[in-house]
């Protein structure tokens, strides 16, 4: 190599080096509105801020993920479907991108989504639809999550919300036969009720399909009515804020190491939650989903491609630099400098997600009632009110709230969410 191309080499690398290693600023602001409690804030900087062309997946996430905490399901459903639209776009890549992770790191790469992050586009959607009453939108949806469960089954199965959020989608779209194989598949893994028992008793029970009807209710361990011809409330909470992804790093010599995205496995609270029904208590079943669980498992799954491009790039880099080196040795030393500061992992991901994902159902009788919900997450404790909602018999009514991080402070009007909940903390034991 001659001493130009040596020279244009290490300028070109410390030119793509310093477009990366850093998510858009645009992108933090809007996360750090949204996470004080300032949505409208967010999505203002979401429109009228450029994000750059790495980051356009993750500010459609944001974005989807924001307009739905804020009550425009509408908006939130165009937003994840132009992510949709977007990961098969980026699920080409370019040649030229795929030499400049080579030579830097994943940073400089388009952001294309843990495989949890996939599905959980999907999991909101159905989630938008169901709250607008569009039963056949959501059942579309959760076909498309079968979809990722086909691919990366293995990762995901744990997410029980999102598999009963399919089973609810089905039935919802009038597709009892495709609800009950998804509950059936659900109760099978989970080998326990986790919330799901009573609603996949009642479908077998109205399909006629007796044995796994008397196997499904020998699960139910909620103290949620088994029958009866009452309605019933579903209301999706989210809690909290998803952990980071973090930074590991394997020292291989003294002057060389890898560095690989993580989840660190640090003990979380399991949420709890009860319901009172007009000042009384009331009984309910709960699915939750820790979403670090789904994202930890998601990444485990794909280690084995992150550490051998790990290795390609390590390799690289020191035939490069060795390559300088034989023209000019003050540059190879800086093309090594370079090399190793530029060893950092690409700990880009979908930031606002919550840390819990949970689906309470209340049976209720037809009528007018006022609900509260009182959540314990760890240390905090928060009081959700849910008031005059009016129940039909035999029918399903849809709310989702967010508390704690993320958590709308200003009501926008009577179809925005609720923030009327009251919070307090509450001492550890």
């Amino acid at each position: 190599m001659s001493i130009s191309k040596s020279v244009a080499a290490t300028w070109f690398f410390v030119a793509v080096f310093v477009q990366g290693c850093s998510t858009s600023g645009s992108l933090n602001q809007a996360r750090s509105e949204f996470f004080s409690g300032q949505p409208q804030a967010a999505l203002d900087t979401l429109e009228n801020r450029k994000v750059s062309s790495r980051d356009r997946l993750l500010a459609l996430l944001d974005r989807g993920l924001i307009e739905h905490t804020a009550g425009d399901y509408q908006a939130s459903i165009r937003t994840f479907k132009n992510a949709t639209a977007l990961l098969q776009e980026n699920d080409h890549l370019a040649v030229r991108e795929q030499t400049a992770s080579l030579v830097v790191n994943d940073w400089v790469t388009l952001y294309k989504g843990e495989y949890s992050e996939r599905l959980w586009i999907h999991t909101y959607q159905m989630m938008n639809f169901l709250m607008i009453g569009n039963g056949e939108g959501a059942a579309v949806e959760a076909r498309q999550a079968l979809k990722v469960y086909e691919q990366h089954g293995d990762a995901l199965k744990n997410d029980w919300f999102t598999r009963a959020l399919m089973a609810m989608s089905f039935e919802a779209a009038g597709k009892p036969d495709s609800a009950h194989i998804e509950y059936k598949k659900l109760l099978d893994d989970a080998g326990s009720d986790t919330g799901v028992a009573r609603r996949a008793w009642q479908n077998a029970h109205r399909l006629g399909r007796e044995n796994d009807a008397a196997k499904f209710k020998q699960l139910i361990k909620g103290k949620a009515r088994v029958g009866g011809g009452e309605g019933e409330l579903v209301v999706f909470l989210q809690t909290g804020v998803i952990p980071p992804k973090s930074a590991g790093e394997i020292y291989l010599e003294p002057n060389l190491y890898a560095s690989f995205p993580v989840y660190h496995n640090y003990p979380r609270p399991n949420l709890q939650v009860s319901v009172s029904r007009n000042g009384e208590k009331h009984s309910a079943d709960v699915i939750n989903t820790q979403t670090v669980n789904i994202s930890r498992a998601a990444l485990a799954a794909r280690s084995h491609r992150i550490a051998t491009k790990q290795l390609l790039r390590i390799a690289a880099k020191r035939n490069l630099a060795q390559s300088v080196s034989k023209n000019d040795d003050i540059l190879g030393e800086i093309l090594s400098a370079l090399f190793l500061i530029s060893e950092q992992a690409d700990t880009r991901s979908w930031a606002t997600l919550p840390a819990h994902v949970s689906m309470i159902q209340i049976p209720l009788e037809a009528g007018m009632h006022d609900i509260e919900l009182q959540v314990r997450d760890g240390s905090r404790f928060y009081e959700l009110s849910i008031p005059a909602i009016e129940i039909a018999e035999r029918t399903k009514s849809y709310r989702s709230y967010r508390v704690g991080t993320g958590a709308p402070r200003v009501l926008g009007s009577r179809n925005k969410i609720d923030t009327s909940f009251k919070r307090t903390a509450i001492p550890k034991p």
